[in-house]
């Protein structure tokens, strides 16, 4: 479905996006505070003939959002001659099903370069490539070099870890976001500015591996599971995004349903928008990748399917 100009004109301007956010503003200010962008680039965007049209898809709660939006609002406010309409994602599924990352995965932040005319001349997604491949490699590195995840994979995901595992990675990712935040930015600019010159889709990131906890025993790799053979559910939510009452529903439901079937539901406060659900370590619902919140029934399906 194309982009009109009636649909584009119905999103938030910068400014007006900014106002209206209820997560996240002050870091979102800090963020745009730290921007330097480089000469030669602001000057490339402003010497552009004519304007250029971008459509946002964002969510305050992301933290790729919070770190990446502010880099474009900047390049816009110096240039001149990006106008830029923001949709909230969970709100416009139709707009953001066009833009899936790998053609599967609802994530943020996307922008959408189109001419005066509205033809569409490149889209980028979530963050730079060469940043995705680097947080990748650093995960590999910290799993591989300290003990206390020597029973994981890099793939597990946060919800299996043990607590003492959770806050080293969580203390590690700000570590890497905050040391690398420069040349993040001069990447966000870099490969917008590829899309404009060239009409070049955001370069490809190495495809997400799955989302299985493994644990290793005795050298070997093998599936989690409880020592009474009934499902574990984890949940994982962003505390500072107000989720619980939706976490507490659905814990609410699954305890209703299944009463004493259960091996356990283990809550995990997390941040940056999340809200993942396990059972038995497997993903079966991540508000990045499907988007908003599930539906009881598809965590209780997913739940009966293990009983099997």
């Amino acid at each position: 479905m194309a982009v009109s100009k009636e649909r584009f004109e119905q999103g938030l301007t910068y400014e007006a996006y900014r106002a209206q956010m209820t997560r996240n503003q002050e870091r979102f200010d800090a963020t745009e505070a730290t921007v330097a962008l480089d000469a030669g680039d602001v000057a490339f965007f402003a010497q552009l003939p004519r304007p250029l049209n971008v459509l946002v898809l964002a969510e305050d709660w992301c933290g790729d959002v919070i770190n990446n939006l502010p880099v474009l609002g900047r390049l816009a406010a110096e240039s001149y001659k990006l106008n830029l309409r923001i949709f909230a994602r969970d709100q416009h599924p139709d707009l953001m099903d066009q833009y899936l990352q790998h053609g599967q995965f609802r994530s943020i932040p996307v922008f959408v370069f189109f001419d005066v005319d509205f033809r569409e001349l490149g889209h980028w997604i979530e963050r730079p490539a060469r940043v995705s491949q680097m947080q990748a490699e650093m995960r590999r590195e910290l799993f591989a070099r300290e003990p206390i995840f020597a029973d994981y994979t890099p793939e597990t995901s946060f919800g299996e870890l043990p607590e003492a595992a959770r806050e080293r990675l969580r203390a590690a990712m700000s570590s890497f976001r905050e040391e690398h935040r420069a040349f993040s930015d001069r990447e966000v600019v870099r490969e917008l500015r590829a899309i404009v010159e060239q009409g070049a889709v955001q370069a490809a990131e190495p495809i997400p591996l799955p989302n299985m906890t493994t644990t290793v025993t005795n050298g070997a790799a093998a599936t989690t599971v409880t020592t009474n053979g009934a499902p574990k559910v984890a949940i994982t939510y962003c505390a500072s995004c107000g989720y619980e009452p939706q976490t507490l529903a659905l814990v609410s439901a699954l305890m209703q349903t299944f009463v004493y079937e259960l091996s356990s539901i283990e809550l995990i406060p997390w941040s940056d928008g999340a809200f993942d659900v396990t059972v038995n370590g497997d993903l079966v619902h991540s508000m990045y990748r499907e988007g908003g919140f599930p539906e009881h029934e598809t965590i209780i399906a997913a739940v009966r399917e293990r009983m099997k």
